[in-house]
């Protein structure tokens, strides 16, 4: 069931008209660039088309409010990089870079102003700006998928498009800026606050209710209230209210005296004196607080926290005469919210936590109010989303710290997998089973060193790619006599060349000798012509968890060898995005919980940011999809705890 909002949030207002200009002024910044540097007829407008797509997904504008879900830093999707796709998502990473590098000081100006007219209607506006180098370098990969280009021609573009596209958009971002200064003063509209209209008790109002199972219970007690003869349904109003007055008293005493209320205050005694509606709202109160006390998804410390906020709610219960109505209660959506919390935090939470004794502190102002209303609710609900947004946006805030090191996480992965694509390219066919494991095991990692500093398909990579090649070329099995002389007069180089490299990647010279020891055994066995050693069968390693040198609080889950064959995402993985609450199972047998607080540029790494913790742990795409695999690991939906409720009273009544 989809949550309801408030009602009473600001109207974006001119926000919404100045955001349009900047949207249709970038789009047509990217025709423009794109006119100047390519010939194609049809290019330049498809990039505009698919840029405003990019531009909407970066705003939240799909399905959203503009604005609603804006989130800081990078929120495109996580996925598995295909072989073919590996080299322009590097020169994307690359052009992004430059990019921001080109227009840094119109950028941070732009992005200034952009905060201001967010910050005008109590909105958030992340690392990330909608117009972006970002967003232009996900317009570009959205323009190779339309169009469907291959390879070559995918990576001549960006070399063809660069120098127009820096020129058109510093002037463009330069613009921007003094445009949104000069608009800084205009006022921003805000709406008429309209109450909702309570829901009113009737044969027709009650079939035109929507069969969920808040709706269904409703109308169970009401049913079975109405078959009851007596109740407060026909008692003078002045008695009743009296009535009420007792039963409020004597709520507040034991909350007050914590001697705690009965199981069931709509079965008791005084429950018999209640009108149907409130008899109606108090179940619903009682069921969902009772289904929270004994849920096992929720902490303890959850539990505790709806448990103190019971006997306001039921306070509430008796006088509020929109609880049952339509958009749902904020007292409601405040159960739910708190349980969606505490399904995401670890079991062994603690009630010390600032999250949990800020909840307590709301349900204890609650409780002092002498008599409460709906519009207590509602400021209490503001203040409950506050807090979640605030705890999600410090976790949000404490990852961006770590966004450099992550990027450079991202980019030894990705070397790493160019490398392994390589490996296991020139492994394809028949190999030594020997030499197999020299190059899988420590030859990969000179492939991703020089990748990742020089990047694939230079003189640097071709030297170092030669020297495998020459490697397997000489462990083929049964030389001829002849090619054997031929490898003895070759051994001396290449020896040299698999030194050196084992030396570039920071092997001291015992480890250089351990790791050669069994290809010279090969060798020597290859030219005496005696029978081939056998591999040491190298064992098959999972992800590894450590954290990182320099900087505080992070840590790594990553594969660090060479992995032959294919990872796969599960499905729930697939529209994960900033923000997102996440739980992934790690290798040391805990859990880390939290928010997905970026996913890298070429979709191969992920951050999660602890809520309560300034822990943040950053894992490669195929260490997450293995470990997803692990039944702790999950991604968190929101669910309606009060949905809940109501079908476990309705099967078990």
């Amino acid at each position: 069931m989809q949550r309801a909002h408030p009602s009473h949030f600001p109207s974006p207002g001119h926000t919404e008209a100045r955001l349009a200009c900047c949207r249709e002024g970038f789009l047509q910044t990217l025709r423009e660039a794109a006119d100047e540097a390519i010939h194609h007829p049809d290019w330049p407008e498809v990039l505009g088309v698919v840029a405003g797509e990019c531009f909407d997904d970066a705003m939240g504008q799909q399905n959203r409010r503009w604005g609603e879900q804006v989130q800081g830093l990078t929120a495109s999707r996580i996925s598995l990089v295909h072989d073919q796709d590996m080299d322009y998502a590097v020169e994307l990473m690359n052009l992004e870079q430059r990019l921001r590098s080109f227009c840094g000081r119109e950028l941070a100006a732009v992005h200034l102003r952009l905060k201001e007219v967010f910050e005008a209607i109590g909105l958030t506006l992340g690392s990330e700006l909608p117009l972006g180098p970002e967003v232009v370098c996900r317009a570009l990969r959205a323009l190779r998928d339309r169009e469907k280009l291959n390879p070559d021609e995918a990576l001549d573009l960006i070399g063809q498009l660069e120098s127009s596209l820096c020129n058109h958009l510093c002037s463009f971002y330069r613009r921007l800026e003094h445009q949104l200064a000069a608009l800084a003063s205009s006022p921003v509209a805000v709406p008429r606050v309209v109450d909702p209209e309570a829901w009113i008790d009737g044969p027709a109002a009650r079939s035109s209710l929507p069969i969920d199972p808040l709706a269904s219970l409703r109308l169970s007690v009401l049913a079975r209230r109405e078959a009851t003869v007596g109740g407060a349904g026909g008692v003078d109003a002045g008695l009743a209210s009296v009535l009420i007055e007792r039963v409020e008293a004597w709520l507040g005493e034991r909350q007050k005296f914590g001697e705690g209320v009965p199981v069931s205050l709509g079965a008791s005694e005084l429950g018999a004196l209640l009108t149907p509606n409130q008899a109606v709202a108090v179940e619903i109160i009682e069921s969902a607080c009772n289904h929270a006390a004994r849920a096992p998804d929720l902490p303890i410390p959850i539990r505790t926290v709806i448990g103190q906020f019971r006997v306001p709610l039921l306070r509430l219960a008796l006088r509020s005469e929109t609880l049952l109505a339509e958009p749902r209660h904020p007292a409601l959506r405040m159960l739910d919210l708190i349980a969606d919390l505490g399904r995401s935090m670890a079991p062994d939470s603690s009630l010390e936590l600032p999250v949990c004794q800020a909840l307590l502190r709301l349900a204890q102002s609650l409780g002092k109010a002498l008599r409460i209303t709906d519009k207590d609710l509602l400021s209490v609900l503001g203040s409950v989303e506050s807090l979640l947004e605030s705890r999600q946006r410090a976790a949000l805030e404490r990852a961006a710290a770590c966004i450099d090191a992550a990027h450079r996480l991202e980019r030894r992965e990705v070397a790493l997998l160019q490398a392994s694509q390589t490996v296991q390219g020139m492994t394809a066919e028949p190999v030594d089973a020997v030499a197999r494991e020299f190059i899988e095991g420590y030859w990969v990692h000179v492939l991703a060193k020089v990748a990742y500093r020089y990047g694939p398909g230079g003189h640097k990579w071709a030297a170092r790619l030669q020297v495998a090649k020459r490697l397997l070329e000489c462990t083929r099995p049964n030389p001829d006599a002849a090619t054997r002389q031929q490898l003895m007069t070759q051994l001396p180089a290449l020896l040299a060349g698999l030194e050196e490299g084992l030396r570039y990647i920071g092997l001291g010279e015992s480890h250089v000798r351990e790791g050669l020891a069994p290809c010279k055994a090969l060798l020597t066995a290859l030219i005496a012509g005696q029978p081939q050693p056998a591999p040491a069968c190298r064992p098959l390693m999972g992800p590894s968890l450590a954290p990182l040198a320099d900087t505080p609080h992070l840590r790594v889950l990553k594969h660090k060898q060479h992995f032959a064959g294919e990872l796969t995402l599960p499905a729930e993985w697939a529209d994960v995005d900033v923000g997102s609450r996440v739980a992934l199972g790690l290798p040391d047998g805990s859990v880390m919980r939290g928010f997905v607080a970026l996913i890298g540029p070429a979709q191969q790494l992920v951050l999660i940011a602890d809520g309560d913790s300034p822990a943040v742990l950053a894992v490669t795409a195929r260490a997450l999809a293995q470990q997803a695999m692990l039944p702790v690991t999950r991604v968190f939906r929101d669910t309606s705890l009060v949905d809940e409720a109501a079908t476990d009273r309705l099967i078990n009544p």
